[in-house]
């Protein structure tokens, strides 16, 4: 997927808009249907635009490089799924706050075992290449094969002698907004924002290291 020609300008409308305190969903239907719009052009508006305040709080949590010996806390399903949709062969972009995302519906969809398995593998061999000390992943109870997943992952972190836990529990989000060591790794903008330590994009990370892939960045589009 590439942006159609009249992306730009709708770009530039949708984040002066966003700035001067529009609501998102309004004007994103606004902009989309004047731009006559994709709905993954609009995808790749709603989740990978922000409020210039928002990009700039977000980039002095952002970490580029993995420290050594670092204890993570995982996003279990934001990383897994990031990760899944390239694999899938979807669209996956950097945002205009630095990190990666998808464009794709996939986060409604249950994903394909097979990608599942792939993406454990990738994940566990990064961290283990990356010398982390420890890896807590936390998955969403409700979701289809996230029993099956931790059971998968637990098995795959203790071949790698990869110290660390992986758990479903009722609310990710909520425990990774409360972490106050270490890091966290996800994209999910509402975690970002409060997030109380800083952030390392694991998908971004893992898929840079195996694929070195041409992702295409929202802020490189706008030439700033």
């Amino acid at each position: 997927m590439r942006p159609g020609t009249h992306f730009l300008k709708a770009l530039k409308d949708y984040l002066y808009l966003l700035n001067h305190g529009y609501p998102e969903k309004t004007i994103l239907k606004m902009v989309g249907d004047h731009y006559a719009l994709r709905a993954d052009e609009r995808a790749l508006l709603f989740r990978g635009s922000a409020k210039n305040q928002q990009v700039k709080l977000r980039s002095e949590k952002k970490i580029d490089a993995l420290p050594e010996n670092s204890i993570l806390y995982v996003d279990g399903f934001n990383v897994f799924r990031t990760i899944g949709s390239y694999l899938t062969g979807n669209f996956v972009f950097i945002g205009m706050d630095g990190f990666l995302r998808d464009a794709s519906e996939l986060h409604r969809q249950k994903l394909n075992w097979d990608i599942l398995e792939r993406t454990t593998g990738l994940v566990v061999s990064f961290l283990k290449f990356t010398e982390c000390k420890q890896a807590h992943f936390y998955f969403d109870t409700p979701i289809g094969h996230s029993g099956d997943l931790v059971n998968h992952l637990l098995h795959k972190m203790e071949d790698a002698s990869l110290r660390g836990t992986a758990a479903t529990v009722f609310s990710p989000d909520h425990i990774l907004k409360k972490t106050e060591t270490g890091l966290i790794c996800t994209s999910d903008s509402n975690i970002i924002d409060q997030s109380k330590v800083k952030v390392y994009d694991l998908s971004k990370g893992v898929l840079e290291k195996n694929f070195k892939p041409k992702i295409f960045s929202l802020k490189s589009y706008l030439n700033i």
